[in-house]
């Protein structure tokens, strides 16, 4: 097993060494502990993007993944957005690996003014945090689903800050959105598991997410999660303003849900 986080950990060290570093990111990387190797060839591109588009279909947020060829590599491939002058920055990272090894990164985070101290912070919502664990863990199962790999893998979720302050997890408490953790924090967080590949093709996708989702919040101060219960049930009413976005997302992907 030690083989397998060393590799997850150079995966996700080289893979926040190509995103931009201006604004926070949160990764997740999956490495299949009995991994089937397969070969990557231009066609294949063509077909992942293909496949990678229709996955991220029923997301709650419009996040445009595979919307351009992937960088082809021997042994994965690379979805980036361009980075021609005038497009708007990098807001996704992929890579897929011929092994059955996927990672997938957003950016998170806009940039205001705290009520504590009036210090400018990056605000992450607890909210984004949730949902795009679970979407992103669901992605490197599914890929791996699709090289023939299930079973078990060691699995990671971090969150990298942006640049020129802070970050705090905010979420809304009545009408007020604002700070829902005591640990404001500038370094980058992680939290490892060890999960169930197939796990997270059925409905006990929110359950093994949650734990990632905990380590991550835990690290901000917070004692829970308001949006996945104890028993992995998703609390729409917690996603203010995207309940509706969420239920429909979890239909689609069969998660339990609950007003």
């Amino acid at each position: 097993m030690t083989e397998h986080y060393e590799r997850l950990g150079r995966l996700v060290t080289d893979a926040t060494a190509q995103i931009d570093g201006k604004s926070p990111w949160l990764v997740v990387g999956a490495v299949p502990i009995q991994p089937t190797p397969v070969e990557l060839v231009p066609a294949s591109g063509d077909e992942l993007r293909r496949w990678l588009r229709q996955h991220v279909a029923d997301w709650p947020a419009p996040i445009p993944i595979a919307s351009e060829q992937p960088e082809t590599y021997a042994d994965k491939l690379t979805f980036i957005p361009s980075r021609s002058p005038g497009r708007p920055a990098t807001t996704y990272y992929c890579e897929l690996h011929a092994d059955g090894s996927a990672l997938g990164a957003l950016q998170l985070g806009t940039l205001r003014d705290s009520p504590t101290d009036d210090s400018e912070v990056w605000v992450l919502g607890e909210g984004a945090i949730a949902w795009i664990t679970i979407a992103l863990l669901r992605l490197t199962a599914a890929f791996a689903h699709r090289t023939m790999v299930l079973g078990e893998a060691a699995a990671e979720a971090t969150i990298t800050p942006g640049a020129g302050a802070a970050m705090e997890v905010w979420n809304h408490a009545g009408s007020t959105y604002g700070p829902a953790g005591d640990h404001r924090l500038s370094e980058a967080v992680s939290t490892r598991r060890t999960i169930d590949l197939a796990r997270c093709l059925s409905p006990h996708l929110t359950m093994t997410a949650r734990p990632l989702v905990l380590g991550l919040l835990h690290r901000f101060g917070l004692s829970g999660s308001r949006h996945i219960d104890p028993s992995g049930v998703l609390q729409r009413r917690h996603f203010t303003g995207f309940d509706e976005k969420i239920r429909a997302w979890a239909d689609a992907i069969g998660a339990p849900s609950e007003p």
